[in-house]
């Protein structure tokens, strides 16, 4: 067994991040290396030109790498990407949990059922029956 390193903290564009969750879904050839290249790129959502402008970054930190003429996400970038949906998600929740808080005066009960999913303390399933439960 062997110990595990932090994951990095670092700063992306909106591109590079997109380039990574495309490459979740499957290898893309090197953008720009080809006609037939540049349009499987394309295919995928991504600009041409700034995909081959982030490569070079994505590859320096090991979140991508080359493989057989193909562009492949890495261990590291897959893990990089999945921990930025993680933040995302927990940041949207917090702020839900936020609003419910901020108008449990009109709805006691619902708020108090949001925090408690956003908590972990209750299911999706079991949530309606919070909300019944107490009538304000």
């Amino acid at each position: 067994m062997y110990a595990h390193a932090p994951l990095p903290s670092v700063d992306l564009t909106d591109s590079q991040w997109h380039l990574l969750a495309q490459l979740l879904s499957g290898p893309l050839p090197e953008p720009g290396s080809s006609a037939d290249a540049e349009e499987a790129v394309s295919a995928r959502g991504l600009d041409v030109d700034q995909a081959r402008a982030d490569v070079p970054s994505l590859v320096w930190l090991k979140f991508v790498e080359h493989l057989d003429g193909l562009l492949v996400i890495t261990d590291l970038g897959a893990a990089m990407h999945y921990r930025s949906q993680y933040e995302s998600s927990e940041r949207l929740l917090s702020e839900i949990a936020l609003l419910a808080e901020a108008n449990e005066t009109m709805a006691p009960e619902f708020a108090r059922t949001v925090r408690r999913l956003a908590q972990g303390a209750l299911s999706v399933a079991e949530a309606p029956d919070g909300v019944r439960r107490r009538p304000v």
